[in-house]
């Protein structure tokens, strides 16, 4: 008798939530988010800059999620997802995706950790409704 291949089952808590649970979602406004990439020795710079020149993140890196644009009118409140993928997060039982409002004026700080596609979004809420939002992939390697 063959013997058979058992793979181990992986088990993580899926702790994605959705804006759409959380709040009515009526997007009207822009939004648009920036990362600044921080590390010891070297020059800030935007993450959306090295995702246009291809450029590869790698672990242990400050980042700095901040708003360059929103077309709502204050007052709001901003709320934050970050969300990790992939079999790495998925091992270390850090998916993440809690949806929370901002502690920082219109920023977010993170810190790159481990290999990954990992995506932050942030909302807009206005009067209870989320009323924008962008988002912004965060591939590590």
């Amino acid at each position: 008798m063959p013997l058979k291949a058992i793979s181990p089952a992986r088990a993580f808590n899926n702790t994605e939530q959705f804006i759409e649970d959380r709040r009515p979602v009526d997007i009207r406004h822009s939004l648009t988010i920036d990362c600044e990439v921080v590390q010891n020795g070297w020059r800030p710079t935007s993450l959306r800059k090295m995702l246009e020149e291809r450029t590869f993140l790698h672990a242990n890196k400050a980042l700095d999620f901040t708003i360059t644009e929103c077309s709502a009118d204050r007052p709001f409140e901003v709320w934050w997802k970050v969300l990790n993928h992939g079999s790495e997060a998925e091992k270390r039982n850090e998916i993440r995706g809690q949806i929370i409002k901002s502690n920082r004026q219109d920023a977010c700080h993170e810190r790159t950790k481990f290999r990954g596609e990992h995506v932050v979004e942030c909302y807009i809420i206005k009067d209870g409704v989320a009323v924008a939002r962008d988002r912004i992939d965060v591939p590590i390697a």
